[in-house]
C-alpha cells in the first residue's frame, strides 16, 4: 500500500521539478543555436553557462540539505538531475540536445506538467486496474500464441 507521506513527497517533488524545468527552459532557450558544450578535454559546460547554472543553483537554494539539483550532458542531450535529499527521491528533466561535433545548443525540450495531485485512492486504484489489464492482455495472447510472431 502507497502512504500519504509518499504521496506528498511525489507530488512536493513534482511541483519543484515544474519548477525547475520552466526556469531551465528559459535559461537554455538563450543559448539556442550558439556553443554551450566544451567538445575538447573533458566537455563540460562553457564557462558562462556553468556559470549561469551555478549562480541559479545558488538563488534558489539548491545543493544544500535538503535539494540537490545538478545538470549535466549524457550523449547529446542536456538533462537536469532534481533529487530530494529527505525522501531520498529524484526527477530527471530533459532540457536541450546539442550537437556532439560543436557542442552547439540544437533543440530545447518544451516543459513537461508532472502531475502533482496524486492521492492514496487514485494510485491504488490506477495500479489495481493496470494489474486487472496486464491479466487481461496476457490471457488474450494466451489465445492467440499459435499466431504471434516472435
Amino acid at each position: 500500500m502507497i502512504s500519504e507521506q509518499r504521496i506528498n513527497a511525489q507530488n512536493q517533488i513534482n511541483a519543484r521539478a515544474n519548477e525547475v524545468d520552466g526556469h531551465l527552459v528559459r535559461l537554455f532557450s538563450e543559448w539556442q543555436d550558439i556553443k554551450a558544450r566544451k567538445v575538447s578535454g573533458h566537455g563540460g559546460f562553457v564557462k558562462k553557462l556553468q556559470a549561469q547554472l551555478e549562480e541559479y543553483e545558488q538563488s534558489h537554494n539548491y545543493n544544500t540539505e535538503d535539494w540537490w539539483l545538478h545538470c549535466y550532458a549524457s550523449y547529446t542531450s542536456i538533462i537536469a538531475c532534481l533529487r530530494n535529499r529527505k525522501t531520498a527521491l529524484k526527477v530527471e528533466i530533459y532540457l536541450a540536445r546539442f550537437d556532439d561535433e560543436t557542442g552547439i545548443l540544437t533543440h530545447v525540450h518544451d516543459c513537461i506538467k508532472r502531475k502533482t495531485d496524486y492521492t492514496v485512492e487514485g494510485v491504488a486504484n490506477n495500479i489495481k486496474k493496470a494489474t486487472e489489464l496486464e491479466e487481461q492482455a496476457r490471457q488474450l495472447r494466451s489465445q492467440v500464441r499459435d499466431f504471434s510472431i516472435r
